[in-house]
């Protein structure tokens, strides 16, 4: 699947009803240009994911920046960036919650998961919104200077 911008997957819901109940791992990838001058000595590039749910992974030019689950869904770039062109991917994985979710509003024999957990929170699954998935944004790239001692 292909999305146009960085949204919750279950943003989709009305246009794309499977990506809305996805359970798993979700890749984003974006090729973007440092802009001139960004890297200069003394200064820091942090990488703002916005907001993500549940984990993600963060890789810049193959390098893992690291995992992140709590806000701020930030990490330090400096080091991976290049000037010019820079292949960023992030990989969020989501819990089962949605799928559980959106199964347990269909005919069993078209359900894709079995559980005998049949409620969370005292409420039947069917009853559950979903929550919202992926990766939110707004993604960007955030200069500071470093300090010295």
């Amino acid at each position: 699947v292909t999305l146009p911008q960085v949204s919750p997957w279950t943003a989709s819901a009305t246009t794309d009803p499977a990506l809305a109940a996805f359970t798993g791992t979700g890749t984003y990838r974006k090729t973007f240009t440092l802009p001139p001058g960004w890297r200069a000595p003394g200064r820091r590039l942090e990488l703002d994911l916005g907001h993500l749910w549940n984990i993600g992974e963060v890789f810049l030019n193959g390098q893992f920046l690291g995992v992140l689950w709590t806000p701020p869904f930030r990490v330090d770039a400096t080091a991976a960036l290049r000037e010019g062109e820079n292949q960023l991917t992030v990989e969020v994985i989501n819990t089962w919650h949605n799928r559980l979710v959106a199964d347990a509003r269909l005919p069993a024999a078209e359900r894709q998961t079995r559980t005998n957990i049949l409620i969370s929170q005292r409420l039947p699954w069917k009853d559950h919104a979903p929550i919202p998935s992926g990766l939110f944004g707004p993604v960007r790239l955030i200069p500071s200077e470093l300090t010295r001692p």
